[in-house]
């Protein structure tokens, strides 16, 4: 293997691709990522099994081949380079990498390339195609809600669905729910209506996307335990979870009996300052509404106590209740509207969060018990 590449462009997809590096794996060669020259340059590939990621970048190719070599020497290696080209060329019979990138020269023992896990074979064709920053966009206001507990693996993940030409993306924790639907274009049928991917490997995905990589591709294997995202130059892998969701719908509520609307900026600076003296067990932060207002009160013993009330649009019964903070600013910071209504049942029910004017995404928390 003989190939000429930008450290930029090396270090960019180095950057990348090392999120799927296995570095305590009983497996050496899942430390390594795989250099391999292809018709449109070089792609560099990790894997921890699990989780897959491509990256293919423009190359001079003078001889093909491929060989792994250390992702995080490489990755440091390669970002401490200046401008000028890197140059860099496999000793078979040695697995030697030599690089020659400006003054530097560099080599790097490396281990056969027939020692890397066979990678997931993308045998469908693309089923989904989604715009990649709204797919982003959506993929930030679900994940926050799953879970950590991986006693609950289904919970880790989130939950896909297709209807037609709407995806939805389910989340929840059992302390609450985050649901976006956004419109894709369908080229085909889903072997599978709905399937759950681990939330870490949606945020890969959503790292991935920006306005240089529109669209998004979505396929499954024909085994059903595997789902691939293609964005241009970069293709996510990711092992499915096995289960079966919770029905989230049925905890949605049909209505509500008091709901609040204000600048969504206002309520994220004030909440936000309030969690600052929400320090007990759950960190409550207290929503008192009243006529035309909505005061957060949050109150620790012995630290402090804050209050802040602001002007909002009010309709329905007064009401108290609490939330956890870190929740309510989970939501708030990744809502993607100017404005947010707030909707409550009472104290003892679920409050709703979503954007005005739309039904695209909502947020439901469950309340805290407070004296």
């Amino acid at each position: 293997m003989k190939a000429t590449v930008s450290p930029a462009s090396l270090g960019s997809a180095l950057g990348l691709v090392s999120r799927a590096v296995s570095p305590r794996s009983t497996l050496p060669v899942l430390g390594n990522v795989l250099l391999e020259t292809v018709d449109t340059g070089l792609r560099v590939t990790a894997t921890n099994l699990d989780l897959t990621i491509a990256v293919t970048l423009p190359a001079t190719v003078l001889e093909e081949g491929r060989t792994t070599v250390p992702a995080r020497l490489l990755s440091e290696y390669i970002s401490s380079l200046g401008e000028a080209l890197c140059t860099m060329e496999l000793d078979p019979a040695t697995q030697v990498l030599k690089l020659s990138c400006g003054v530097h020269k560099a080599n790097l023992h490396g281990i056969d390339a027939v020692e890397f896990p066979p990678l997931p074979a993308r045998d469908a064709d693309t089923v989904i195609e989604a715009d990649s920053v709204a797919l982003q966009n959506a993929i930030s206001q679900t994940v926050m809600a799953a879970s950590a507990d991986e006693a609950s693996p289904v919970l880790t993940g989130v939950l896909l669905q297709l209807d037609g030409k709407r995806l939805t993306l389910a989340a929840t924790d059992r302390h609450r729910l985050a649901v976006k639907t956004l419109d894709v274009e369908t080229t085909g049928t889903a072997p599978v209506p709905s399937v759950i991917v681990p939330s870490r490997h949606l945020n890969e995905v959503a790292r991935a996307a920006n306005p240089n990589r529109p669209t998004v591709g979505i396929a499954f294997s024909q085994a059903r335990n595997q789902i691939f995202f293609t964005l241009k130059d970069v293709e996510i892998s990711s092992r499915l979870i096995e289960g079966t969701y919770p029905n989230y719908a049925q905890v949605i509520p049909g209505e509500s009996s008091t709901t609040v609307s204000l600048p969504t900026a206002a309520l994220l600076r004030e909440a936000r300052t309030a969690s600052v003296l929400a320090r007990d067990a759950a960190n409550p932060v207290r929503l008192r509404v009243g006529e035309g207002t909505l005061t957060l009160l949050a109150q620790t013993a012995e630290v402090g106590d804050d209050e802040a009330p602001l002007t909002a649009s009010v309709t329905g019964d007064d009401v108290q209740i609490a939330f956890n903070a870190r929740y309510v600013l989970d939501a708030l910071a990744v809502l993607d509207s100017d404005e947010v209504q707030l909707s409550f049942n009472g104290a003892l029910h679920p409050g709703v969060i979503r954007p005005v004017g739309r039904d695209d995404y909502l947020c439901i928390i469950m309340p805290v018990r407070v004296a």
